[in-house]
């Protein structure tokens, strides 16, 4: 029995019980849970959600309707106080310009990413690879006079073929295609069983830790990896466990390390909360 089968059943398990309504407003996809889509999510939550917020309310209550008919010369003050790791000002005018335009031209982004898709319905990298190149290559001129496109705003947009994870990417995807909570099934016309897991630290780690990599850098290999392990369960949506793994280990219940016990109430091979102290199991978890 492979790693991935014995983890079925607790996996199963994790994803049907996980209480998806208290940890959504700790996550990032709270923002897009507003509206319709939303793109800006790296780093702790704690510390962006605060200038996503300010951004968010200067674009109104339509952040689409804001894009659609974003005019540089009147609307980058918007964003004339964000400042945020590697992003500053002038990443977001940039991307609303290079968004207005493809909204534009294809009408939708999955219109604008369809169009990169060869529709065999094979790996997703090629395609996506498509689609981050249509904003990197949009005319930003008004914001980039010398052609060089800023660090940040490449930043946004991370190309697979470089072999990085593109975690963001990813997130969005699932965010997109994904069709039962906490995700939203907007685009209809790519399936679930195509996604990758979206790789951050916590995934990383208890990824290692339950056995479905044994890769020791965040790649796009390293999403493959652990990606093709979950199919073994679901084949149809592996990515279904990404939100519920990743908020298990967010929250300190599930850490990671492997020369531990299995924990009952989790069926997950961690250093879990709920084996800390003295007592039961049951006297554990009760506290």
């Amino acid at each position: 029995m492979t790693a991935a089968q014995r983890l079925r059943q607790p996996l199963e398990r994790l994803y049907r019980e996980f209480d998806y309504g208290t940890r959504v407003e700790l996550d990032a996809i709270r923002f897009p849970l507003r509206y319709a889509a939303a793109r800006l999510a790296y780093g702790r939550v704690d510390l962006f959600s605060g200038e996503l917020e300010g951004v968010l309310g200067r674009m109104g209550p339509s952040p689409a309707a804001f894009v659609a008919g974003f005019d540089p010369r009147r609307d980058a003050v918007a964003f004339d106080d964000f400042w945020y790791r590697f992003n500053r000002p002038r990443d977001l005018v940039a991307f609303c310009i290079a968004a207005r335009d493809l909204l534009a031209r294809f009408g939708t982004l999955e219109k604008c990413f369809l169009a990169g898709d060869a529709g065999t319905g094979g790996p997703i990298g090629p395609t996506l690879e498509r689609f981050a190149r249509a904003f990197l290559e949009a005319d930003l001129r008004e914001v980039f006079p010398r052609g060089r496109i800023s660090r940040g705003y490449r930043h946004l947009f991370p190309l697979p073929s470089l072999g990085g994870p593109c975690k963001r990417l990813h997130l969005f995807l699932r965010w997109m295609v994904r069709r039962e909570p906490p995700d939203f099934g907007l685009w209809t016309s790519v399936s679930p069983s195509r996604l990758l897991m979206p790789i951050d630290t916590h995934i990383e780690n208890i990824s290692r830790s339950i056995g479905l990599t044994s890769r020791r850098s965040r790649t796009w290999r390293m999403a493959e990896e652990i990606t093709r392990r979950l199919a073994v369960i679901d084949p149809a949506d592996p990515v279904k466990f990404d939100f519920a793994l990743c908020h298990k280990r967010m929250s300190g219940d599930c850490l990671d390390r492997r020369d531990t016990q299995v924990c009952g109430p989790c069926g997950l091979k961690t250093v879990c909360r709920h084996w800390r102290g003295r007592g039961s199991t049951e006297a554990r978890h009760a506290r």
